[in-house]
């Protein structure tokens, strides 16, 4: 069984250099990353076990991830929420754009979004700059400026 460890950092809109360089100690093959905005949990409504299984929704705080690639499999980018149809368009009119080589591979009501690039060349301002700025966006809760981010890595 594999073992991971696992570092929480508590990323601030005017401060991420923590984030990209755990992005970028990523890209490196070195796990990967999951970002979530901080909201006031009371406000949270989850949709509660079994039943999450038939929503045709995904979680109501986006979760934005980072994966790195390899020789064989593109890096990734991931931001998994609960706000329905055509949330790729919605940010794209908001001005959250990816970069113009990453390739959007799904843009699903209940799976996210999903975007593939190149896994020697990932621009980890840019991988943060999405995460961030998309979470913060698809998040139908006040959000605060600050996120929570989780650094996994093998070992």
């Amino acid at each position: 069984m594999a073992r991971f460890s696992t570092e929480v950092l508590h990323v601030r809109a005017d401060d991420k250099a923590s984030l990209v360089a755990a992005i970028a100690a990523a890209a490196g093959g070195d796990g990967w990353v999951n970002v979530e905005p901080q909201v006031d949990d009371d406000q949270r409504i989850e949709v509660p076990g079994i039943f999450a299984w038939f929503s045709a929704r995904g979680p109501q705080v986006p979760v934005g991830t980072f994966v790195p690639g390899n020789d064989r499999d593109p890096a990734s980018v991931g931001l998994d929420h609960g706000t329905g149809r055509g949330a790729g368009d919605r940010l794209v009119a908001a001005g959250v754009v990816a970069p113009a080589d990453w390739v959007l591979r799904q843009d699903h009501p209940k799976h996210g979004l999903v975007w593939e690039l190149d896994p020697r060349n990932v621009d980890a301002t840019a991988v943060a700059r999405l995460l961030l700025e998309g979470t913060a966006f698809l998040c139908p809760l006040p959000t605060e400026g600050h996120w929570t981010a989780t650094v996994n890595r093998p070992g």
